[in-house]
């Protein structure tokens, strides 16, 4: 889905909305203790909450417990790009994970709310939205559970959970990028996506 980098935090502020803004039931609070939920701005409270919750259904499904502490920003459709080609990545993907700081970025269009996006992103993937939201998912938890930043070895890795399997994480070979931007970069092309 997305090659994981080192995002600085202040490139991408977050809205006020946060968890603990939004009810959860104490069952979901158990299988998600230490994941955090925020939006992008722009988004409405009541959207944010509805693709919130529906995020966390899809995380549900996975042993995220051994993640520990993570951050989940989900990101308007009509900021997606601009964010993207300014931190050069691709476009296109609807997903990246940021593996410093630990956060994961996600494209609104997962959740249905830009029908454009959305068409272009079940063309492109040949895929549902519900499956490629867990696509996405599936793919970034590679990264993040494997601090990886190798998409083929990502993509295993959420291949292996969609299975309902857990597979060991490989030591990476590539180097890890501290900051964006062309000097740190080093010839390689992030969120280098394979569409099927």
């Amino acid at each position: 889905m997305s090659c994981c980098l080192i995002v600085s935090v202040w490139m991408l502020p977050t809205t006020g909305q946060t968890v603990a803004e939004i009810a959860r039931p104490e069952t979901e609070r158990a299988i998600l203790p230490s994941q955090e939920f925020h939006c992008h701005t722009g988004y409405s409270l009541a959207q944010c909450q509805n693709d919130i919750l529906e995020l966390k259904k899809v995380l549900a499904h996975y042993p995220i417990e051994g993640l520990g502490h993570w951050t989940w920003v989900l990101v308007r459709s009509q900021d997606w790009k601009p964010i993207s080609q300014m931190l050069r990545l691709n476009p296109d993907s609807p997903a990246f994970t940021a593996l410093e700081p630990r956060e994961t970025f996600l494209e609104e269009a997962l959740f249905l709310h830009d029908p454009l996006r959305t068409a272009e992103l079940m063309e492109g993937w040949q895929r549902s939205m519900p499956k490629l939201l867990e696509l996405a998912v599936t793919h970034e938890l590679g990264h993040a559970f494997c601090e990886e930043p190798n998409e083929a070895a990502a993509d295993r890795f959420g291949e292996e959970l969609r299975k309902g399997r857990l597979m060991r994480c490989r030591i990476s070979t590539e180097p890890r990028r501290k900051r964006v931007g062309t000097a740190d970069l080093r010839g390689l092309k992030p969120n280098a996506l394979r569409e099927p």
